[in-house]
């Protein structure tokens, strides 16, 4: 993909998100229900779940804890999906959990007693004594009998399967939002992408880590189906945009080239779009960038080989992502031993942990 179709391609996917950003203000502010579209107003639902408009209506087909066909349940913290064509009237669904080490909700049931049920080989990290219940499940729906055939674990031994997105190739690329290192709980490095392929047939796919994708927090991937160049995001506050060029398109797991995105002129740019007052690039302005190659991106060690060029006088602290945390601040700070002090504050999970326990917005200030 040229740079021009890129930016074309970038406006396309920002002006999704505008639109995501207006409908949020809206129901923030409260009367979601009164929204119209050329399907009508939502109706209310009873079960206090989904309002649709009249004349739709929805099936739960799965549900956390629920026991699926390989003797596991099903994960919490469903995450990131794609649908997928399968045979006949079948849909294949490849669906992210971000459940984390040692915690509860994971397909192994909360006293881990079902760990014994998967194959040691099919696991990516078998820690037995606090396993990771991150992964994928794959359900096999019927959509003309509009029932779940099946559904099992499909990706195991994972840890915060957030985002990914699907191939053009009928696989789904599950990601680690998580850079945790070997030793204590795990026994394998994390932070990586995962390739899960849609299929119908019950059973764990073996994990294999696409190292040459990178070792970060990693996010969403986009592919261009013309190339079969991969477009990847990082969850961080200082995350980059990265690109992939596989040295064989559509066999990830023949490596391939990791690149960075750079923008000429520029030492740094904040490229969020949701909020008005913070929105520095405007949608549709074209900028002069390149894509710069990134060495030792298979390295274990994250973001610590930029730590050691930070000053001393510098100390790096976890960033902060709870109203606790704002509350004992002064705690945090006299706790950093230099006169110098630098903290992270994580601006969007501490305005949802904000909403979440129904906090005042003033808290947040």
């Amino acid at each position: 993909m040229i740079r021009r179709e890129f930016i074309k391609t970038a406006g396309a996917v920002t002006l999704g998100f505008a639109g995501v950003h207006q409908f949020l203000t809206y129901w923030q502010g409260g009367d979601a229900l009164a929204a119209t579209s050329r399907y009508g107003s939502l109706v209310r639902d009873p079960e206090g779940l989904l309002s649709l408009p009249k004349g739709f209506s929805y099936q739960i087909i799965s549900k956390k804890d629920e026991e699926m066909d390989d003797g596991l349940l099903v994960p919490a913290l469903h995450d990131g999906m794609a649908a997928f064509q399968g045979g006949g009237n079948r849909t294949i669904v490849i669906r992210n959990h971000e459940v984390n080490i040692g915690s509860k909700g994971g397909p192994f049931g909360d006293d881990f007693s079902r760990f014994d049920k998967v194959d040691a080989t099919k696991v990516y990290d078998h820690n037995t004594n606090m396993p990771c219940g991150g992964g994928t499940t794959t359900l096999v729906y019927d959509t003309q009998k509009q029932k779940l055939e099946r559904h099992y674990m499909s990706l195991s031994g994972t840890v915060r399967n957030c985002a990914g997105g699907p191939t053009p190739w009928n696989s789904w690329i599950s990601c680690e939002e998580s850079v945790v290192r070997i030793g204590g709980s795990v026994e394998r490095d994390h932070g990586y992408p995962f390739e899960v392929p849609a299929r119908e047939e019950m059973g764990l796919v073996t994990p294999i880590p696409l190292k040459a994708m990178g070792r970060f927090n990693h996010e969403a991937i986009a592919v261009d189906p013309k190339s079969g160049v991969i477009y990847l995001t990082e969850d961080r506050g200082d995350g980059l945009l990265y690109r992939f060029i596989p040295n064989t398109p559509g066999q990830l797991v023949d490596g391939g080239r990791l690149q960075a995105l750079m923008i000429h002129e520029q030492k740094r740019v904040d490229t969020r779009n949701w909020d008005e007052k913070i929105t520095t690039i405007p949608m549709g302005h074209p900028l002069h960038v390149d894509w710069i190659d990134l060495e030792n991106v298979e390295s274990p060690d994250d973001l610590e080989d930029y730590i050691q060029k930070i000053p001393a006088n510098i100390i790096l602290v976890p960033k902060i992502e709870s109203p606790t945390a704002i509350q004992n601040i002064s705690e945090i700070v006299n706790a950093i031993p230099t006169d110098e002090k630098v903290l992270m504050l994580d601006h969007d999970d501490l305005f949802s942990a904000l909403l979440k326990n129904n906090e005042p917005i003033d808290v947040f200030k």
